[in-house]
């Protein structure tokens, strides 16, 4: 008996193991696709200046947020906006993954990109560098973006690895999507109009990521912190936050919104208006900020 006993736990410690490889590949397996989707898919859509290209690798509800220009929204904005780029512009750009959380529904992917914008009129090219958030979307066992913001981040510094986290799946319910909700527009925005740093640090998670426009990503609460503080000592504030879409996905989730106030800097107030993504994750049940990158419209 006590031999059955012993080689029953011996085959399931093997199972469990066989299953944490099997599990392990397929998060590989499914980074490597995503990473691929903005690698070579997006980068070779870019590259061809035809929208249809563009929108091909795309959700139908596909969602852009470039600075500068206004949410494009659907296919048919989609291929609006990029037909305006392309007609303008030729793009050939080689993108840089740092990081890709994998879900089972959704990843998310931070990335920088560099190489060149061609003006078509005169054929003059310029470098061209941006810093991206993606969220990319899996429909009919084939991913597609479906979200995509970018900001400049003063001096380029791109990654030389891919960091891939798997996104473990959990149960959740309205109450953690109104809890997400109410993080952005009460927890963060109170402590942003209240100019507090520390605050603000404590609605990050510890390996919290900061993508400022016109500036270097940060990494960790004592980063974010720190520019929080250099921001507040030069201006203030003052925000409210309209949530676009919640979407959940395990211990992650993302936050689409726009929020539109002031901005008082040496005593002058003048109006100010953004466009965000945040990614969020769930740490000792309760939501906190992962990820945050936002621009202007205009």
């Amino acid at each position: 008996m006590k031999k059955s006993i012993f080689l029953f736990a011996v085959a399931a410690l093997f199972a469990s193991c066989n299953n944490d490889d099997d599990n392990t590949a397929t998060v590989q397996q499914e980074s490597d696709a995503v990473k691929k989707l903005v690698t070579v898919s997006y980068r070779d859509a870019l590259a061809s200046s035809d929208p249809d290209n563009i929108t091909a690798v795309f959700t139908t509800d596909g969602v852009v947020m470039g600075p500068g220009s206004p949410t494009a929204n659907g296919t048919a904005q989609l291929d609006s906006a990029y037909e305006g780029i392309f007609s303008a512009v030729a793009l050939e750009l080689n993108f840089k993954v740092d990081e890709i959380i994998v879900g089972n529904n959704y990843a998310f992917v931070r990335s920088t990109s560099a190489g060149t914008v061609t003006v078509n009129a005169s054929g003059t090219s310029a470098p061209e560098e941006n810093r991206e958030v993606f969220i990319a979307k899996k429909e009919n066992n084939q991913w597609k973006l479906a979200r995509y913001i970018y900001n400049k981040m003063g001096v380029l510094s791109q990654a030389t690895t891919t960091q891939v986290v798997q996104n473990n799946t959990t149960s959740y319910n309205e109450q953690d999507s109104a809890a997400i909700s109410s993080l952005v527009t009460n927890t963060y925005a109170n402590a942003l109009n209240a100019s507090d740093a520390a605050a603000i640090s404590n609605v990050f998670t510890a390996d919290g990521v900061l993508m400022a426009p016109d500036a270097p990503t940060m990494e960790g609460t004592a980063a974010i912190k720190a520019t929080y503080e250099s921001v507040f000592s030069s201006l203030a504030l003052h925000l409210a936050f309209t949530i676009d879409e919640v979407v959940i996905d395990g211990e992650y989730g993302y936050v689409r919104s726009h929020s539109a106030g002031t901005v008082t800097i040496a005593g002058q107030e003048a109006p100010a208006a953004y466009r965000e993504i945040f990614i969020v994750k769930k740490v000792d049940n309760q939501w906190k900020l992962a990820w945050y990158e936002y621009n202007q419209p205009n």
